[in-house]
């Protein structure tokens, strides 16, 4: 089986321009992506920001592995769910409880 790779770029903003301080919020993402298990692979400094290249690799997901149903066992009855009728049952789109 291949390996799983998955890449992200993330912009984290700068308190101050051209300095490498982060704002309080891109420097809690930051550590959050890090405890996460992403590495961060590349840095790129703007006026403002940084972009920060992250790379993770491992298992490949469980909604990747599995293989697609059979469209055939997914199709319902063209009839209906409940057999009498439509929606409110026999007798039209009443309400239908003695009225």
């Amino acid at each position: 089986m291949a390996d799983y790779k998955e890449v992200r770029v993330e912009r984290l903003y700068l308190k101050v321009p051209n300095t490498d301080k982060l704002r309080k919020s891109s420097a809690g993402r930051h550590k959050h992506l890090l405890a996460a298990g992403w590495r961060e692979v590349d840095r790129k400094p703007d006026i403002d920001h940084i972009s920060v290249r992250y790379e993770r690799a491992g298992l490949t997901p469980l909604k990747f592995r599995l293989p697609r149903p059979d469209t055939e066992a997914q199709r319902m009855d063209r009839r209906g769910g409940r057999g009498r009728g439509g929606p409110g049952g026999p007798g039209g789109r009443g309400r239908g409880r003695g009225r």
